[in-house]
C-alpha cells in the first residue's frame, strides 16, 4: 500500500485544483499524479473496466436521446459498439447477480431481492446472497492472474466484495445504505485499510467513488506486469436524488419544459440518430402500477398525467426533483471522463476493454409525484420557496416519480420492477480500441447482462471454472460477445432470454416477445409482441398468434423450472393455462395439442373455449378422446378410443362447412356432421388442462385433467 497524499486527495474532493484536462470539449479536473515510468511494462491482455449505474433510464444518456449532458460517455458510444437491446433483471440485485456471474439471477441465488434473511421455503434461488455455485467476475479474473478492484455499490449482501474475489474495495455492501452526502455509510475494505482518501464537509459520494476508482487504479500502476480489473458500480441516480446545487440550479429551468415535451425531443434525437427505426413509436404515457391511491398518488392503474394538467406549484416542485436527477448523471457523466483522462495519461485506453451499463428501467416509485422521506410509505409533499433549494442537498431524501421515470426510458413503456422493454432493457456500450472493428455502431441483436462475463472470459483468456473451492461451479448462461465488437455481420445463435421478477415474466426469442404483467389493470395474461415490427411494444398480438403464446409459455415455464422460480406450480399454470382467448365466431377452428398421460386412467379436460352456450372442449373419459361442440346450448360430439402410446398428439377441427374431425398423432380417427360454425364469440375463455367455467361437454368443470397437456396451438380462419 502506496502513503496516502492527503492534500492531493482532498483537493480533488473539493475540486481545488489548478490544473486542467480538455476532453472532448467539456473541461474537466486533473488528478494529481505520480509521474508515470518512461514506457511502462504493459500487459498484453487487455485491463477491464466495467461501469455500471443505477436505475439509469433507456433514454437518460445524451447518446441515446436525452437533454442531460454526457459528454465522456458519447464519446466512449461514439467509438465502441452501442447495444440497442440489451436486457436485464428488471432490478438492481437480481441485474448485479447475472452481471457479475454471468447467471440467471435465480441461478446466483438472488431470484428476488438481496437480504441477510432469506426464505427457506422459497428454496435456493431466493438465498438473498450468491451461493457457492457460481463464481463472480473477480474469482475468475483474480484466478487469472488479474488485479481486482471495486468501488460504489455491492448489494448482494454477506458474503461481500472481499469474500467473493476482490482484492480492494471501498463503498457499500448493502443496498439500503445508500446516501450521497453521508460519509459514514461507505467503508473500506479489506477490514484494517485505512483511508487513503480523507472525509471532508464536501463528499459527494458519486464522486468519491470516482476518487477511490483513480486511487485504486494508482495502486495497480505498481504492478506493472500484473493487468486489473475495475468494477465501478454506481449507486447513482437511484433515489434518493441528491447532487450539490450548484450542479442542479442551472438544470431547473430544462426540466420546466415538462415531461411531454422532453420526450417529444428525445424521440425525435433518437430517430436522428438513428437509433430509433420504423419499427419504434412513442408510446403513449405508461400506466401508473396498481397500488394504494395514496402510495400512488391518486394515480393507480391510470396512465401519468399531462404536464399542463398539473397544477403549476406541483410542477415547480417535480421540475426540481427531475433536475437533481439529471445532475446526478451527469456526475456519473464527469467520472466517466476523469477515468477516460486518466487512463490516455498513462497509456492504457486502447487496450482496455470498457462496458457501460445500467442494471434495470429508471424507477417509478411510486406515482407521478415521486415521494419523499426513507420510509416511501406514500408521503409526498408539495415543496415551495425555499425548501426548493434544498432538495436534493444533505438530509434531503426525494424520488423523481413515475412521470420522469417514463420520460427516462422514452419511447418504451413501464418501468423497473417489470419485465416491459422500459423495465428489463438497458443502454449498453463496449469501447475497445484494440479490438473493436468498425466502431461508432449500433448492435441491434438481443443481448443480456449475464453476456458480459462470458465476453470478459474470451477477450482476457480467464478460464471459467467447473469446480472452485471444493463447489461445482454452474455452466455459463451467458454468450461472449466477442465476435460482434470484431464483426459486424457476425450474428449469435438465436436462443430465449427469459426474466421473473415477483411475479412480472417475459420471454424474448428471435422476433417474438411474451410478457406477463402484474399490478397493471391487465394482469393476468400473457401478452405478445413481435419486436421487428414493434420495437415499443404497443400492439399485443397474442389474440392473432394464440400458438406463438403457447409455444412461448412452454419455454418459460421450462426455463421457470430449470432455474427454480417460486412458487412454480402457482406460476406453471399461469403461464400455460391462461393463454389468450382466439376469436372463433364464423371461422374454422384447428386446436392442436400434445398430451402426456402419467396413468392410463387418466381423465379431464385437455382444452376448452366457451361453455354451456357455445364454445368447444377436448376432453379424455373412459378411455375415449371426446371432441364437443355446442352451438346455441345444443352439442355435438364425435370420439375416439384412447391410443396406446402415453404421449400423443391430438387434433381436432371444426371445417367451414360445420362438420368436425377428430386426428390422433397425425391420423384422422373420427369425423362427422355438426351444427355449423360459431355464431357468436363465447364469453368464456380458453383454459387449458380444465374447464373452469360452465362447461361445453358433458362433464361437470373444471374437471381438471390428470395428466399434464405439453403444448397447445390453435389456429382459426375467418369464412367468408
Amino acid at each position: 500500500m502506496k502513503p496516502v497524499d492527503s492534500s492531493r486527495a482532498r483537493g480533488v474532493l473539493v475540486m481545488a485544483v489548478v490544473s486542467w484536462t480538455v476532453l472532448t470539449g467539456a473541461i474537466l479536473p486533473a488528478r494529481a499524479q505520480n509521474p508515470a515510468p518512461a514506457d511502462p511494462p504493459k500487459p498484453t491482455r487487455p485491463n477491464v473496466l466495467v461501469i455500471l449505474a443505477d436505475d439509469l433510464g433507456y433514454s437518460d444518456l445524451g447518446f441515446m436521446g436525452s437533454e442531460i449532458a454526457t459528454p465522456h460517455l458519447d464519446r466512449l458510444a461514439s467509438r465502441g459498439v452501442r447495444f440497442t437491446q440489451c436486457y436485464n433483471s428488471a432490478r438492481c440485485c437480481p441485474s448485479r447477480a447475472s452481471l457479475t456471474t454471468g447467471l440467471y439471477p435465480h441461478q446466483a441465488g438472488i431470484g428476488s431481492f438481496a437480504t441477510s434473511r432469506p426464505s427457506p421455503e422459497k428454496g435456493p434461488a431466493y438465498l438473498g446472497h450468491l451461493n457457492d455455485r457460481c463464481v463472480t467476475m473477480a474469482e475468475v479474473l483474480g484466478d487469472a492472474g488479474y488485479q481486482t478492484l471495486m468501488v460504489g455499490k455491492w448489494h448482494m449482501e454477506e458474503p461481500g466484495p472481499i469474500e467473493r474475489g476482490f482484492d480492494e474495495f471501498y463503498g457499500f455492501v448493502h443496498g439500503y445504505e445508500q446516501d450521497q452526502w453521508e460519509p459514514h455509510r461507505y467503508q473500506r475494505l479489506p477490514v484494517g485499510r485505512p483511508l487513503e482518501i480523507p472525509l471532508d464537509d464536501d463528499f459527494y459520494a458519486t464522486d468519491a467513488f470516482t476518487e477511490y476508482a483513480l486511487e485504486f487504479l494508482d495502486q495497480a500502476r505498481s504492478r506493472p506486469d500484473q493487468p486489473w480489473f475495475l468494477y465501478v458500480a454506481h449507486s447513482a441516480p437511484h433515489f434518493p436524488v441528491q447532487a450539490p446545487r450548484d450542479s442542479v440550479a442551472p438544470l431547473v429551468d430544462t426540466y420546466r419544459q415538462g415531461w411531454d415535451q422532453l420526450r417529444q425531443a428525445r424521440w425525435e434525437r433518437m430517430r436522428a440518430s438513428g437509433l430509433a427505426d420504423d419499427t419504434w413509436a412513442l408510446t403513449d404515457r405508461s400506466i401508473v402500477p396498481v397500488d394504494d391511491q395514496l402510495i400512488a398518488n391518486g394515480f393507480s392503474g391510470q396512465p401519468n398525467p399531462a404536464w399542463d394538467d398539473v397544477e403549476p406549484t406541483r410542477r415547480e416542485d417535480l421540475a426540481h426533483r427531475m433536475a437533481v436527477f439529471a445532475a446526478m448523471v451527469q456526475h456519473v457523466d464527469t467520472g466517466v471522463g476523469r477515468l477516460l483522462a486518466d487512463l490516455e495519461a498513462n497509456g492504457e485506453l486502447d487496450n482496455t476493454i470498457i462496458f457501460f451499463t445500467s442494471d434495470n428501467g429508471a424507477c417509478y416509485e411510486w406515482g407521478p409525484w415521486g415521494f419523499d422521506g426513507p420510509s416511501r410509505q406514500g408521503v409526498t409533499l408539495l415543496h415551495e420557496g425555499d425548501a426548493l433549494e434544498a432538495m436534493g442537498g444533505p438530509g434531503s431524501y426525494h424520488a423523481y416519480g413515475s412521470a420522469w421515470a417514463n420520460l427516462g426510458n422514452s419511447p418504451l413503456k413501464s418501468y423497473k420492477h417489470f419485465t416491459y422493454e422500459g423495465g428489463n432493457c438497458s443502454p449498453l456500450v463496449v469501447h475497445w480500441p484494440a479490438g473493436i472493428q468498425a466502431p461508432d455502431r449500433w448492435c441491434r441483436q438481443p443481448v443480456h447482462l449475464f453476456d458480459v462475463l462470458p465476453t470478459i472470459c474470451d477477450v482476457t483468456g480467464a478460464e471459467y471454472p467447473v469446480e472452485r473451492a471444493g463447489h461445482e461451479i454452474q455452466p455459463l448462461e451467458g454468450l461472449s460477445l466477442a465476435s460482434l465488437l470484431r464483426d459486424p455481420e457476425r450474428e449469435l445463435p438465436e436462443r430465449p432470454i427469459a426474466s421473473e421478477h415477483n411475479g412480472a415474466r417475459s420471454l424474448r426469442q428471435g422476433r417474438w416477445k411474451v410478457v406477463w404483467s402484474v399490478r397493471t389493470p391487465w394482469e393476468g395474461k400473457w401478452e405478445l409482441y413481435d419486436i421487428s415490427a414493434d420495437r415499443c411494444e404497443t400492439t399485443d398480438l397474442a389474440a392473432r398468434h394464440p400458438e406463438v403464446v403457447s409455444e412461448l409459455a412452454r419455454t418459460w415455464v421450462d426455463w421457470a423450472r430449470r432455474v427454480q422460480v417460486h412458487p412454480f406450480r402457482e406460476q406453471d399454470e399461469q403461464a400455460v393455462d391462461d393463454l389468450p382467448t382466439p376469436l372463433i365466431a364464423n371461422r374454422t377452428i384447428h386446436a392442436s395439442c400434445r398430451v402426456r398421460l402419467t396413468d392410463r386412467r387418466n381423465e379431464g379436460v385437455v382444452l376448452a373455449q366457451g361453455g354451456d352456450q357455445l364454445g368447444y372442449a377436448i376432453h379424455i373419459a373412459d378411455q375415449k378422446v371426446v371432441l364437443t361442440v355446442r352451438v346455441l346450448r345444443e352439442a355435438t360430439h364425435i370420439t375416439a378410443p384412447l391410443p396406446e402410446a402415453n404421449e400423443f398428439k391430438v387434433e381436432a377441427k371444426l371445417l367451414s362447412d360445420g362438420s368436425l374431425e377428430l386426428w390422433l398423432d397425425g391420423q384422422r380417427v373420427a369425423a362427422g356432421p355438426g351444427l355449423g360454425l360459431l355464431p357468436r364469440e363465447p364469453q368464456d375463455r380458453l383454459c387449458v388442462g380444465r374447464d373452469d367455467q360452465s362447461s361445453v361437454g358433458d362433464y361437470d368443470g373444471p374437471f381438471t385433467f390428470s395428466g399434464r397437456v405439453e403444448s397447445v396451438e390453435v389456429s382459426t380462419q375467418l369464412v367468408d
